[in-house]
């Protein structure tokens, strides 16, 4: 199953990036990066993953770069971002509240357009700053 998104991913990304216009673009190996953080963010939520899609935004847009390294001193990072790529999710939330798990998830509801920015470093490494609406 997991397979089977990331390659869902890959191929929805690939088509994006060929209707984009943009300097610069996402490439797999950042798409499969923000699919595995996603996927294990929210599994470790207990939340079952529905779908995850890149935005389309070019990765310099100059409002999602600044908003990464006002971002980065909250996180401890020097402000030295260079771009942001942005993706949503769709999941179900844990069913069970009986579970002995504190949570802010509505129990077995479904989420959408659930967003996820990660800033690329100037070290080179993505790292995911915020998620949420």
């Amino acid at each position: 199953m997991k397979n089977f998104f990331a390659m869902i991913l890959v191929v929805t990304v690939m088509l994006t990036c060929l209707q984009v216009d943009a300097a610069k673009k996402i490439t797999a190996a950042d798409a499969d990066f923000a699919f595995q953080t996603i996927t294990q963010k929210l599994r470790w939520w207990n939340c079952t993953p529905l779908n995850i899609r890149w935005s389309g935004v070019d990765l310099e847009n100059i409002e999602n770069v600044k908003y990464m390294n006002e971002l980065a001193k909250g996180k401890g990072y020097y402000p030295k971002f260079t771009a942001c790529m942005v993706f949503y999710s769709d999941f179900i939330s844990p069913p069970d509240p009986h579970d002995g798990k504190v949570t802010a998830w509505n129990y077995d509801k479904e989420y959408k357009n659930y967003s996820w920015y990660f800033g690329l470093y100037d070290d080179g490494e993505w790292k995911l700053l915020t998620f949420g609406y």
